[in-house]
């Protein structure tokens, strides 16, 4: 069986049953796990899948599981290349900004300018070694418990300094965007720390690729109506068409990074 037809019938097990195991997708193809494994991540890589700890859900799956940071890095990278580079097209010199923790937000700082000049208030330590060096960047760490193996802070001193702070632009993360049940992260604990970002900017951003709409994940922390604007990678046109006219409907501004 040729590599696409296998992902076919990948996809057509999914949709029937939910759920799928490596081990037993293995054992009905009659190939390795490994082959397995692999067709699973090109999958996901297309926004198809949503792999799991030995296996597989439905696109649209609650998550209730954080992934390492590592793992976070090695997904959609060309995607998250291309949200970075347009999220930080709109930042302009002399802002004040907030980057949430995560692969997605590292790439907008990657992304600034040379010599621009701004102030940026990150609860992550991979974006504050990223810009610690920058000249005309200032950067404000907010405190709070080190995640370890995500390098983010969160806790109540954290969410204590976001609320004391008041930026010109704030850029988020999450985990699923869908338009009923809203924006949602994988932790809780992330929720109030979330929250207290959106609540501090003038304007506010969600920055998710393409594999995260339509998505629920376990822990809400903000209503469609409370974005201003999604920026997604431009994959997110021919994948998830309905989910883009849907948020566009109740009023989220869509930006696609080409």
């Amino acid at each position: 069986m040729l590599a696409e037809e296998r992902r076919r019938q990948v996809l057509q097990w999914l949709e029937a049953e939910g759920r799928l195991e490596v081990s037993e997708v293995a054992r009905r193809l009659a190939v390795s796990p490994m082959t397995v494994r692999r067709d699973l991540e090109r999958l996901e890589a297309d926004g198809l899948l949503v792999r799991t700890h030995g296996g597989a859900l439905p696109v649209g799956a609650v998550t209730p599981r954080e992934l390492p940071y590592a793992s976070k890095r090695a997904r959609q990278v060309e995607a998250k290349r291309k949200i970075g580079r347009a999220a930080a097209a709109l930042i302009r010199p002399g802002e004040t900004v907030i980057l949430d923790a995560g692969s997605t937000t590292l790439e907008i700082a990657r992304h600034l300018p040379p010599r621009i000049t701004l102030k940026v208030v990150t609860n992550d330590l991979l974006i504050a070694r990223e810009l610690a060096d920058r000249e005309g960047i200032d950067v404000y760490v907010t405190g709070g418990q080190v995640r370890r193996g995500v390098y983010s802070l969160q806790g109540p001193e954290t969410e204590a300094y976001l609320r004391a702070t008041h930026v010109d632009r704030a850029f988020v993360g999450a985990d699923g965007i869908d338009v009923v049940y809203g924006v949602s992260t994988t932790n809780r604990q992330k929720v109030p720390v979330k929250q207290a970002m959106l609540a501090a900017a003038e304007r506010s951003y969600v920055v998710a690729d393409h594999s995260k709409l339509g998505r629920r994940a376990f822990a809400r922390f903000a209503g469609i109506d409370q974005i201003g604007t999604l920026i997604c990678d431009d994959q997110a046109q021919a994948s998830c068409a309905m989910q883009l006219e849907a948020l566009a409907e109740a009023g989220v501004e869509v930006v696609l990074a080409p």
